[in-house]
C-alpha cells in the first residue's frame, strides 16, 4: 500500500468519522492502513445496504448517515447533521422519541423503539429504530451506531398473513386462528378430520370440549341440531364439508344443544388450510353465537308487522272518520237554506274527501305512510273530473314518467292544492267553450318535485295575483304550499292558464337542512 493511498483511505475516513485514529497510540503505519481499509470497506458496505443507518457522538450528535437515509428521506447530510433528524419525525411522537433517545444517552443504555419517519414523498411510515453504544477499553461509550429498518412491508405482510391461513402449516394456521379470532369458537382438524384443537370460545359455545373426534361423530360428541330441531346430517356439517369435499363454507346455520336443554343458535364458516406445496394439512371452523342477534331480529321482525297492522288500521279508522264527516257536511248541506252556505259546506265536504281518499289509498296498499304521486294525482284528477260529471267535454292529459314518493305529511297538501286546482279550472276555465283539454305533469329535478296544472281555457283575469287573491279557495292553496315550503307560480301560456308548484321531498329536505 502506498503512502498515497494511506493517506487517501485516512482523508476519507475522517470526513466520515470525525475523530477516526486519534489515540492510536504507537499501532503503525501499516496496521493503521489495515485499519483503514477495514473501516473503508465497512463504510462502503454501511452506504449500499438497504437499511437507515447513521452513528452519532458519545452525547447523541449524529455526524453520518448513509445513502439509504438520505435517499428515503430526501434530505442532505447538511440539514440532518446533529440534531436535524427530528425535522423527519412525526411532531405527535417525537416527544416520545426525545425521552427516550436522551435517556439512553444518559444511562449508555441500548435504545429500542418503533416510530414513523417521513419520506421523500411525505409518507410516515413505521420504522423499527435500534441504536447500540460503542465502548472504549474502559466501557466508556464513544459512538452509537444506529440503525432504522422500514416496519410497513412486515407489518402488511402479517396482515396478509392472519387472512391467509389456508397457505400456513399446520402450527402457525392454529396460532393465526387463536390469535385473530379470539373472539370467535374456534375448532382445528388435522387432514382426516379428525378434531385436534378446540379454544375456550368453542369450548363455551359447546359446553365442553372433545378431541380426536372423526367426522362422523362431529352430530353426536358436540349435540349438533338443524334450526328445525333434528340432528344435523354429517355430510351436511360445515367441516365435513370442507375436510371431505374441500369446500368453503360461509355462514352455516345451525343448533346446538346443551346437556341442561338450553340451545345456542351458531352461525360459522369452515375451510381448509393447505401447505406452501399445496398439500391439505387440515381444516378451520369458526363459529359465532348468534342467538341474541336472531332473536332481536325475530322481536324486530314481528315489531315491523305490529307496526303495519297498527297503521292499516289508523288509516281504515281515520278513512272512515273522515267519511263520516262528510257524511255530515252532506247532510247539512242539504240543509241549509242559503246557497252560499249551501255551496261553502259542499266545498269542505270535498276538501275533506281529499284527505280521506289519501287514507283510503294508504288503507288499500301495503304502504302507510308514503304516497307515490305518479299514480295517485292521475287517479285523483280522474275523480275530480268525474265528480264534475264534465264526461267527455274536458280530456284530462296527465304526465309522470317515473315514480315520485312522498311521505303522507306533504302527500295531503299536495292533494288538496291539486284538488283545488283541478276544480277551479273545471268549474271556470271551460264556461265559455264546448271542451278543453286540462294537463297535469309531475316532474323530479334532483332534490326538487315540480308540478304543472294547465288548461287550455279562457284563462285568468288580467293582473291576477295569487297572493293578492282574497277567494277561499286561492287562499288555501297558498296556505298549502306554504306548509310544503315551496313556491307557486303562473305560467305563461299563449292561451289558458297555467300554475307549478315547486317544493323539496320531505327526506331531501331535511338533509338540506342539516348540511345548512
Amino acid at each position: 500500500m502506498t503512502d498515497e493511498t494511506v493517506d487517501g483511505a485516512r482523508g476519507r475516513y475522517q470526513r466520515s468519522f470525525p475523530g477516526a485514529g486519534e489515540g492510536l497510540g504507537a499501532e503503525t503505519e501499516s496496521h493503521f492502513a489495515d485499519h483503514l481499509i477495514d473501516n473503508e470497506q465497512f463504510r462502503l458496505l454501511a452506504e449500499n445496504i438497504p437499511t437507515l443507518c447513521w452513528m452519532a457522538n458519545a452525547d447523541g450528535y449524529i455526524f453520518w448517515y448513509n445513502r439509504r437515509w438520505h435517499d428515503y428521506c430526501g434530505t442532505t447530510p447538511e440539514a440532518m447533521e446533529g440534531w436535524g433528524w427530528q425535522s423527519v419525525n412525526d411532531p405527535e411522537i417525537l416527544p416520545a422519541v426525545l425521552e427516550r433517545w436522551t435517556a439512553s444517552i444518559k444511562s449508555g443504555d441500548a435504545f429500542e423503539m418503533t416510530f414513523p419517519l417521513r419520506g421523500s414523498d411525505g409518507v410516515f411510515r413505521p420504522f423499527l429504530t435500534r441504536v447500540e453504544p460503542v465502548r472504549d477499553d474502559h466501557g466508556t461509550v464513544t459512538r452509537w451506531f444506529g440503525v432504522n429498518t422500514d416496519m410497513s412491508t412486515q407489518y402488511k405482510a402479517e396482515a396478509d398473513l392472519r387472512a391467509a391461513n389456508e397457505t400456513l402449516q399446520a402450527g402457525a394456521a392454529e396460532r393465526v386462528a387463536l390469535l385473530s379470532q379470539l373472539c370467535e369458537g374456534v375448532i382445528v382438524t388435522d387432514p382426516d378430520g379428525r378434531i385436534t384443537f378446540v379454544n375456550e370460545a368453542a369450548e363455551r359455545l359447546h359446553g365442553g370440549v372433545h378431541l380426536d373426534v372423526a367426522p362422523e361423530d362431529y352430530s353426536r360428541a358436540y349435540s349438533l341440531f338443524t334450526e328445525a330441531g333434528e340432528p344435523f346430517p354429517i355430510e351436511s356439517l360445515p367441516l365435513t364439508r370442507a375436510v371431505r369435499d374441500g369446500e368453503t363454507v360461509i355462514d352455516a346455520h345451525w343448533k346446538i344443544r346443551h346437556a341442561n336443554g338450553r340451545e345456542v343458535l351458531a352461525i360459522g364458516n369452515a375451510k381448509t388450510f393447505h401447505a406452501e406445496d399445496g398439500i391439505m394439512l387440515g381444516a378451520v371452523l369458526t363459529i359465532r353465537d348468534d342467538t341474541r342477534r336472531r332473536a332481536a331480529e325475530d322481536a324486530l321482525r314481528e315489531a315491523l308487522q305490529a307496526k303495519e297492522i297498527l297503521l292499516h288500521e289508523v288509516n281504515h279508522r281515520v278513512k272512515n272518520s273522515l267519511q263520516l264527516v262528510t257524511s255530515l257536511l252532506s247532510l247539512q248541506a242539504s240543509k241549509a237554506v242559503s246557497d252560499e252556505l249551501k255551496q261553502s259546506l259542499l266545498e269542505a265536504r270535498a276538501r275533506i274527501g281529499v284527505i280521506a281518499s289519501v287514507h283510503q289509498r294508504l288503507y288499500t296498499t301495503s304502504e302507510h305512510d308514503r304516497v307515490d304521486l305518479s299514480t295517485y294525482l292521475g287517479e285523483l284528477a280522474k275523480e275530480t273530473l268525474g265528480a264534475f260529471n264534465t264526461g267527455s267535454r274536458i280530456t284530462l292529459d296527465f304526465d309522470c314518467p317515473a315514480p315520485v314518493v312522498i311521505p303522507l305529511d306533504q302527500a295531503v297538501p299536495v292533494a288538496l292544492v291539486i284538488s283545488e286546482l283541478l276544480t277551479n279550472a273545471v268549474k271556470y276555465a271551460f264556461a265559455d267553450r264546448p271542451a278543453g283539454t286540462i294537463g297535469v305533469s309531475i316532474g323530479l329535478n334532483g332534490h326538487e318535485i315540480a308540478i304543472k296544472l294547465t288548461d287550455d281555457g279562457c284563462g285568468l283575469p288580467d293582473g291576477f295575483d295569487p297572493q293578492a287573491s282574497t277567494g277561499l279557495g286561492m287562499r288555501i292553496v297558498m296556505a298549502l304550499v306554504g306548509q310544503l315550503r315551496g313556491t307557486l307560480k303562473l305560467l305563461n301560456l299563449k292561451a289558458g292558464a297555467g300554475f307549478q308548484i315547486v317544493f323539496l321531498r320531505a327526506a331531501d329536505a331535511a338533509s338540506l337542512a342539516e348540511r345548512v
